[in-house]
């Protein structure tokens, strides 16, 4: 299965500005659509419990939380078996609520025959996924402001390589998309 992650910055490396507000009060809408129609390009979605607001309608959406027990369709209700986890899973809102390491959820996801997935952290999620070596491709949005606090992209050392495949200007601004592949190290 192929990991896309997809992440906004400000120019100094913000990522967002707490634990609940991202960087989608700087971002442009030109970035806004480029995201949601990459993430439709994908068979599905991953994102963590802040990141769920924006809902990626059309695709399934895999919503990590650490409150759920293994899967289950919605908050509040009975657990889901994860070695039964099927598309079926997924409630009436083409969600479902998985919870575990970066490996284990990347196994139950696999398991559902997903060849490409969009990642769509936030940073605390992008981490763990980059730190199990997971991600295959980043596409970072590099917003033309500056924040100068927040939590940034990466707020932990993490060593990884990658080689710049792309880059794609939205807007008149200067917001750019940088798009990078994955060197093994």
């Amino acid at each position: 299965m192929k990991v896309l992650l997809y992440m906004a910055v400000s120019i100094d490396g913000i990522a967002a500005l707490d634990s609940e507000r991202g960087i989608q009060e700087y971002g442009s809408k030109e970035d806004h659509k480029f995201f949601i129609n990459a993430s439709k390009k994908c068979d599905a979605v991953i994102m963590g419990k802040n990141t769920a607001f924006c809902k990626i309608d059309g695709v399934p959406n895999i919503i990590l939380t650490h409150s759920a027990k293994d899967c289950r369709v919605e908050p509040g209700n009975d657990s889901v078996s994860c070695s039964r986890l099927t598309r079926a899973s997924f409630d009436d809102n083409n969600r479902i609520y998985l919870s575990g390491a970066a490996q284990e959820i990347y196994d139950k996801v696999q398991t559902l025959g997903f060849k490409k997935v969009a990642l769509l952290g936030g940073p605390a999620t992008n981490l763990n996924f980059l730190r199990a070596g997971l991600v295959d491709e980043i596409f970072l949005t590099v917003e033309p402001v500056t924040i100068g606090q927040g939590i940034h992209f990466l707020n932990e050392a993490l060593v990884s390589k990658w080689t710049l495949a792309d880059v794609k200007k939205l807007n008149k601004s200067g917001t750019i998309v940088l798009h990078y592949k994955k060197i093994a190290l």
